[in-house]
């Protein structure tokens, strides 16, 4: 057989096992990236839905338990359907409460009524269980406080199902994408064949070594070494062939690194998020002889410039801080994380001097140098003398704090606003202006700080939030001497909140701190708020 038709025979042999095996490999490689992604997406969503299930659970049989203690259950009925309602992922498929003798008290629809020893059974002693595919069971005592006897138990049924049709539709995608590119990758395989057959003859030995060198390096590449270039020198088709392959890796080695850049900063947003939380205050209400507090920061994004704290000092203080840097993301934490610790370092030094206008001052030296971008923040600082209701406070451009007042059968009343503007810390041409005062607070009062992302919630319209709406929220709630309903006040808030949101993301991060001047004996009351300097 002349040199000329098996060099076309084997050019084509080798250019299309060549190709062939190179585009298996690409595909495969894609394919098991989309997999693996598409398999961690699943992991994480499935952890979500069961941290928030755990939660909701848990937030849900605290809001019962009072009404069921009472045996008002209607009121626990009521907090079941408005759980559904709050519901706007659609993963709770029912809800039921027991109460201390097993006997259901309220449900929603569908609840297995009849499958609760077989529930129970499946769960153990543990908080969820599977107990289909994509069916799932959570159970939370419900408990009027830690260490109390249970009163009851809730029961509710969460779904993955539209998490697994996702991870369906995502892999269908990437196997269709995976396709499209073998598709290409065999025209442009095809057209450089046709090339070699017709040049084949006339290259004849000038294209035997190039020929050689070119399947050795292309089995290289497609035995997966991405780092593997064919040279590419030449003008002809050997050349757009070896281009062709160095394209090709090139593209999957730019894949597989961007896909771990991606990860490692997911985990990045991930690592800064738990330790922006870790840094903020438990959810859960605290108390300092007779002072309560509860809070609530979400961030809008991954990190947030949103932050609080409390610190308790000698002589029955209690200080508060609550601080709003500008914007949201990594960099508006990491002014709030040394703001934080701007407070902190200094409660350490010596806190029998500790003023609030001293806490504002120690944040804004602590931040007005960071980094080459100017970032203002307001802050508000108090201190609360926990057994006489005494209150010192400074503000730096902050929203203005409430005080709820105490009126007949433990009804929060009319609001007194704590005008104390100042201007925002941080700033490097001038000198921040705090503006500082003192507050007395009587038996009952409840003292409201916030951040500006509360009342700038906007919903489908573009309509605010608004002080008005969070005013609303609060009068005419009654809150008993229990720790419990300062925290249901806390969640009526937030729930009113995103409310009028219409399900609308927040755009801002969102704090709030409730504080109660709650003393076991009534006191005569005033009126007074002090003075502002």
């Amino acid at each position: 057989m002349p040199l000329s038709v098996r060099l076309i025979v084997a050019t084509s042999l080798v250019v299309a096992v060549a190709v062939g095996t190179s585009a298996f490999l690409g595909y495969r490689t894609i394919e098991s990236l989309a997999n693996q992604e598409v398999s961690d997406r699943g992991t994480d969503g499935r952890a979500a839905i069961e941290r928030e299930s755990d939660l909701l659970a848990e937030k849900v049989a605290a809001a019962a338990a009072y009404a069921l203690a009472q045996s008002a259950w209607s009121d626990v009925q009521g907090t079941l359907d408005a759980a559904l309602r709050e519901d706007t992922k659609h993963r709770i498929e029912w809800m039921m409460v027991t109460d201390a003798s097993g006997q259901v008290v309220a449900k929603t629809g569908g609840a297995p009524v009849d499958a609760i020893a077989q529930i129970d059974q499946r769960l153990g002693s543990r908080t969820h269980a599977q107990i289909a595919q994509s069916d799932f069971v959570y159970a939370a005592p419900i408990a009027l406080g830690p260490g109390t006897p249970p009163v009851g138990r809730l029961r509710m049924g969460v779904t993955t199902a539209a998490l697994d049709q996702e991870l369906a539709a995502r892999l269908a995608a990437a196997d269709a994408d995976a396709k499209a590119s073998i598709r290409k990758i065999w025209l442009i395989a095809a057209l450089v064949l046709l090339v070699g057959i017709l040049f084949a003859a006339l290259e004849g030995v000038s294209i035997a070594r190039p020929l050689k060198q070119l399947t050795t390096q292309a089995q290289l590449i497609a035995s997966g070494r991405l780092d593997q270039r064919v040279p590419a020198e030449r003008r002809d088709e050997i050349g757009v062939l070896a281009r062709n392959f160095n394209t090709m890796a090139s593209a999957i080695g730019e894949l597989l690194v961007e896909s771990q850049k991606k990860a490692m900063l997911e985990r990045e947003m991930s690592l800064a998020r738990s330790v922006q939380q870790a840094m903020l205050p438990p959810p859960e209400l605290v108390q300092f002889e007779h002072l309560k507090i509860i809070g609530y920061c979400n961030p809008a994004a991954e990190c947030g410039g949103d932050w609080w704290t409390y610190r308790k000092l000698s002589s029955g203080r209690v200080m508060v801080v609550v601080g709003d840097a500008t914007g949201h993301g990594m960099h508006s934490a990491m002014i709030a994380g040394t703001a934080r610790g701007a407070v902190e370092a200094l409660a350490e030094v010596d806190e029998k001097l500790l003023t609030p206008e001293l806490v504002l001052r120690a944040i804004d030296s602590a931040i007005r140098n960071l980094g080459d971008h100017q970032v203002l923040m307001t802050c508000f600082a108090t201190i609360f003398d926990s057994r006489t209701g005494q209150v010192v406070y400074a503000n730096a451009g902050q929203n203005f704090p409430y005080v709820m007042r105490m009126g007949p059968g433990r009804t929060l009343e009319d609001a007194t606003i704590i005008a104390a503007s100042g201007n925002p810390l941080g700033d490097r041409t001038h000198r921040a202006e705090i503006k500082f005062g003192t507050a007395q607070l009587h038996p009952g009062d409840l003292f409201v700080a916030f951040t500006d992302g509360l009342v700038e919630r906007q919903n489908k319209t573009g309509k605010l939030f608004g002080d008005r709406r969070l005013r609303s929220a609060i009068h005419g709630q009654v809150v008993q001497t229990d720790g419990e309903s300062l925290v249901q006040l806390r969640d009526r808030v937030l729930a009113a909140s995103e409310a009028f949101a219409e399900g609308v993301t927040a755009e801002d991060d969102v704090t709030f701190v409730l504080c109660q001047f709650d003393p076991p004996a009534a006191s005569s009351r005033g009126r007074s708020l002090g003075s502002v300097a």
